[in-house]
């Protein structure tokens, strides 16, 4: 009996250290518009797909001319009774796209002359961050935005050290001093998905002396008017809050109230956000129109000119150049998140600045883990996402 309570015990220990973290990119960028959908039969196909990918539910919103032009909730938040209905107003967790918002926040930095993104991060840390085999290379923010800094993907020690310590200022210097946080290679000269993105978020407290998420309400979501966005779950209604899903063996099992709990306050910059379709959307418009939202500047239009940009010729992650917070190819760019028990993708089309944004509230810890999906879900999403610009080019 002590040995199954064990078991469980440490199955539970597990699902909650990797509670919404996301450990690749998720951009599912495709390089051609094959498929043609009629649009009097568009939520018929949706529906279909989500069956496909076996997803509860789904939201979704396009972009055009800086605009809103369509959003849409299908399928259900709230899978079991009481049921309820997704809408362009529930909350679903984002995962990794934080990290977008991160980059926006040191480019903010970067504009008002607080930081230069070639020099060394470490003048912004009580620690010296440096790989150990290259001590003469400085770390500079742009490594880390554009993950070339040779830190490795720890996401899981990182966050067992986290919880093992509760106060980083205890264990911090020593995780980025050892030989597991970072690759053999040389800063800059490769590129690896990593936890970086937690050495940015600790530097935007250090230079503005606010939490990183007080600043990020100042800065960002307040002017881009996104009042249904929090890195806190409690600060959304149950009802406008999405519920989280396994699929497995033909039925829907919640994540109970797993997900729920808070991730620590230093890792919210990995990918702590909870936000809407149409909350997103603004922040995906301010993108399209060159750093304004509903005629407030977020960011000057060169900022967001070199988040877009191959930041490292030459450095791929799979067939996908990286920027800040963005990643790309001559087509689309954008960002993904990959959490548990939620999937979510951000994506823009360049040659004509259409944009469109889907979430959907069903993952498992394998496939956050390893980006592993069964090929029926991997269509579905293949689906949905040119249903989706197709259906943008009937605006």
């Amino acid at each position: 009996m002590n040995n199954i309570l064990w078991k469980k015990g440490l199955v539970f220990a597990i699902i909650l250290l990797f509670i919404e973290v996301s450990v690749v990119p998720s951009t599912g960028l495709i390089e051609e518009l094959s498929f043609f959908v009629d649009v009097d039969e568009f939520d018929q196909r949706i529906m279909e797909l989500m069956e496909l990918g076996h997803m509860p539910s789904l939201v979704a919103c396009i972009v055009k001319n800086n605009t809103t032009v369509w959003s849409k909730g299908y399928g259900k938040a709230s899978y079991y009774p009481p049921k309820v209905n997704a809408t362009n107003i529930t909350a679903y967790p984002v995962a990794s796209i934080t990290k977008s918002i991160t980059a926006t926040a040191i480019m903010q930095l970067y504009e008002t002359g607080l930081i230069d993104l070639d020099e060394n991060v470490s003048k912004y840390l009580p620690f010296d961050l440096k790989n150990p085999e290259y001590r003469d290379i400085n770390i500079t923010f742009r490594m880390l935005l554009a993950h070339q800094s040779s830190l490795r993907d720890n996401g899981p020690r990182f966050m067992i050290f986290n919880r093992i310590f509760k106060n980083p200022n205890n264990w911090l210097k020593f995780f980025f001093n050892s030989p597991i946080a970072w690759n053999s290679y040389a800063p800059g000269k490769g590129v690896c998905y990593s936890i970086g993105t937690i050495i940015l978020g600790l530097i935007i407290e250090n230079v503005t002396k606010q939490s990183y998420e007080d600043y990020c309400q100042e800065h960002i979501f307040d002017p881009l008017e996104m009042w249904n966005t929090s890195f806190y779950f409690s600060d959304f209604d149950k009802d406008n809050l999405t519920r989280l899903y396994l699929w497995v063996g033909g039925n829907y099992f919640p994540y109970f109230q797993l997900p729920y709990i808070q991730i620590p306050a230093i890792e919210l910059p990995l990918g702590g956000l909870k936000t809407t379709v149409l909350d997103l959307s603004h922040y995906l418009i301010m993108h399209t129109s060159g750093g304004v939202y509903n005629d407030v500047r977020i960011l000057n239009e060169s900022s967001v000119e070199e988040m877009h940009m191959h930041q490292y010729p030459g450095y791929y992650l799979g067939n996908l150049f990286s920027g800040f917070g963005w990643w790309g190819n001559e087509i689309y760019g954008g960002h993904g998140g990959n959490s548990i028990g939620a999937y979510a993708i951000m994506k823009m089309r360049y040659s004509d600045k259409v944009g469109v944004i889907y979430f959907w509230n069903q993952n498992s810890f394998l496939r956050v883990m390893y980006n592993c999906r069964r090929q029926e879900e991997i269509d579905a999403i293949k689906g949905i996402e040119i249903a989706l610009f197709t259906k943008a080019d009937e605006f």
